[in-house]
């Protein structure tokens, strides 16, 4: 490796470095924040406007990058576990403690959905997501565990909008919550009776 590669490759982490760097300072400000401005947002992570700009020529350019990782972080959150062998309302219950436990990424695409995208851009940012728990909610209900009063499409979509009201209960002040009471909310909406989903919760938390 010649020493003009190896500059080459420093610059490059370095950038990287840069870029993770005002990504997550833009996310911790945008979540409390949601009509920062650029200088603003360099400031909190500490860089220069040259430098922000650089990475992100305007803020629709950072925004959409601040979106695409939240999502990403999301769905490798959701990755970390093999749900395929859980009871089904246990593997639901772990859905709704993992999701809730990256609150925060969801915290930030409500607020750039309400004051940015609108909220036909949430929804396509979260397909990915609202797909694994069709697929869970499919095998529940095959096994016979999750109610037949909504069609499963209707029903994911509607637990996913329940979750981000939960979280938005959250950011107003309204209630504090660690996961397990919206969790049982969740299972008890997909169908399952509270005593069945309050012990798939416990169940679900041992797996950690």
């Amino acid at each position: 490796m010649t020493a003009e590669s190896v500059v080459r490759r420093g610059r490059r982490r370095d950038a990287e470095e840069n870029r993770d760097r005002i990504l997550r300072a833009a996310r911790n400000l945008l979540v409390t924040h949601p009509n920062a401005s650029m200088d603003d947002l360099a400031q909190a992570a500490g860089v220069v406007r040259r430098t922000l700009y650089g990475h992100f020529p305007n803020r629709d350019a950072l925004l959409a990058g601040l979106a695409d990782k939240a999502t990403a972080d999301l769905l490798d959150a959701l990755s970390r576990t093999d749900r395929a062998d859980l009871d089904p309302a246990v593997a639901l219950a772990e859905f709704s403690l993992t999701l809730w436990r990256a609150g925060d990424q969801y915290r930030l695409l409500i607020s750039l959905a309400e004051s940015e995208f609108g909220t036909a851009a949430l929804r396509d940012l979260l397909t990915p997501i609202r797909e694994q728990a069709l697929e869970l909610l499919t095998r529940g209900r095959e096994a016979g565990r999750f109610a037949t009063h909504l069609p499963l499409p209707v029903l994911s979509t509607t637990l996913q909008a329940m979750t981000i009201a939960l979280l938005q209960a959250v950011n107003d002040g309204l209630w504090t919550c660690d996961g397990t009471q919206s969790s049982i909310a969740i299972l008890i909406a997909a169908g399952l009776p509270a005593a069945e989903a309050e012990a798939a919760i416990q169940q679900a938390r041992s797996l950690r």
